[in-house]
């Protein structure tokens, strides 16, 4: 009997504008499936197993080769259904030559099913793939525990978790609209220097705005809240302010919760930008003071084993706070895979050693108007780098088409900030590029090449 195999779906897109209770408009659903879109190659990288991998159409077949030699790992078959909505799993079931194809990539095997996080659409290709006969394990929450993952994710589950396990947390009053919004407000900065009012949902550091205890910072507020799809939904959640304790980041730690409980429990720490805005992550053993992780990682044990309790199966990623004042605070739950996944990915799967520590960027910009050629432009500086032994990989780079191209990257090192070096050598390449070392030209799709 032929043995298990992985289907990788990286569904970020329709896990983002998942929630029915926001309402995110047609402009900001859009910006966040582009975002999922962008982000969805990063999935080449969360396991070397014997899989398949669903990608949207339009990646860059030169970078996918590129970046498994360089890995030495051979290409896995790819299965991209015809862009109709921009939702991968949506698009793939509307499509039923992609289905075939996907069918037939499968080979009747067992399936364990990957993805990004529990939605429908999820749920319904489970049952079609069932229905071509095979065995299907979902890695992560079943139609029946849906709830545990949507529960979870919100931060209102999170500070009954916290509540319940008596790990600290910010204080906070909930709201349910604007006349309470401006009382706790207020009171929140007349005891406190700043604050940060939050929606129960988000997506890197969208649905949070911090407050200054000054007019202009107030008024700024109730100009900007608007803009802000998350913030113009109620119930939302006035907290007081951590400061952070200075070089640390933002701990966090990945974890999988099975019958068995907590397993695979990766650390890192985010850096952030305004205290909220998603910036980086550095993954692995050297991301954080050894005294930190000491105290943080029971903390996520506890958090998994509540999780699991309720019904939950599949990752979670716990933001966390390193208070200036020594306490560590609990920040929010995602239940899902995290933006550290294709790090925690590489460290499980390449044999560097467990000493290693990965810094990921995924908005980094390159310099000058876009569209931006991967070939021309961009594979040079990596080419360079791996000749010279450096373990640096471009994980994204569908963004170099935009009129201000991005770059997604990461880098191993010995300590974070090897790593974090190797990523500021790499773009200052791509910036100021040297001679080409680039193979025969061609056209390189979707990138400008």
């Amino acid at each position: 009997m032929p043995g298990p195999i992985e289907l990788v779906v990286p569904n970020n897109g329709e896990f983002n504008v998942r929630n029915q209770t926001v309402d995110l408009g047609p402009r900001g659903t859009g910006d966040y499936l582009d975002f999922g879109t962008y982000l969805a190659d990063q999935a080449v990288f969360w396991s070397r197993a014997d899989r398949v991998l669903l990608l949207p159409a339009g990646y860059d077949p030169l970078w996918f080769a590129d970046v498994h030699g360089a890995l030495g790992l051979a290409p896995p078959t790819v299965v991209s259904p015809q862009p109709r909505s921009n939702r991968l799993l949506s698009d793939l079931l509307h499509d039923a030559a992609a289905l075939s194809a996907l069918r037939r990539a499968l080979g009747g095997r067992p399936v364990r099913l990957l993805s990004w996080g529990a939605t429908p659409e999820l749920f319904l290709l489970a049952e079609s793939i069932r229905s071509w006969g095979q065995r299907v394990e979902v890695d992560g929450v079943t139609r029946d525990n849906d709830w545990t993952s949507r529960y979870l994710d919100s931060k209102l589950g999170c500070l009954d978790l916290a509540r319940d396990l008596g790990i600290a947390t910010p204080r906070s009053i909930t709201v349910i609209d604007r006349d309470e919004l401006r009382g706790a407000l207020a009171v929140t900065l007349r005891r406190h220097p700043r604050a940060i009012v939050k929606s129960p949902y988000g997506v890197g550091g969208q649905g949070s705005a911090v407050v200054d205890a000054d007019d202009e910072s107030t008024a700024d507020f109730w100009d900007r809240m608007h803009d802000d799809p998350y913030l113009r939904a109620y119930p939302l959640i006035v907290q007081e302010f951590v400061a952070h304790a200075p070089g640390l980041g933002c701990p966090a730690l990945d974890f999988r919760v099975d019958d068995d409980g907590v397993c695979d429990l990766a650390l890192s720490a985010v850096t952030t930008a305004q205290g909220h805005l998603f910036q980086s992550v550095n993954v692995g053993v050297g991301s954080l003071p050894t005294e930190v992780a000491d105290r943080i990682v029971p903390l996520g044990r506890r958090i998994g084993a509540a999780a699991g309790a309720l019904g939950f199966r599949g990752w979670l990623c716990v933001d966390l706070i390193a208070g200036a004042d020594g306490e560590i605070y609990l920040a929010e739950i995602n239940a899902r895979r995290s933006g550290a996944m294709h790090s925690i990915g590489l460290l499980s799967s390449v044999r560097w050693g467990r000493d290693v520590t990965l810094s990921s960027h995924d908005l980094s910009r390159v310099r000058g108007p876009g569209p931006v050629s991967y070939r021309d432009r961009v594979r040079p500086a990596f080419q360079r780098a791996w000749a010279a032994g450096r373990r640096v990989y471009p994980t994204a780079v569908r963004g170099l088409s935009s009129a201000e191209p991005m770059l997604a990257l990461v880098a191993a090192g010995s300590t974070a900030a090897e790593a974090e070096a190797i990523v500021r050598d790499v773009l200052a390449e791509i910036d100021e590029p040297a001679p080409s070392t680039a193979g025969p030209a061609g056209r390189t799709p979707g990138t400008g090449g």
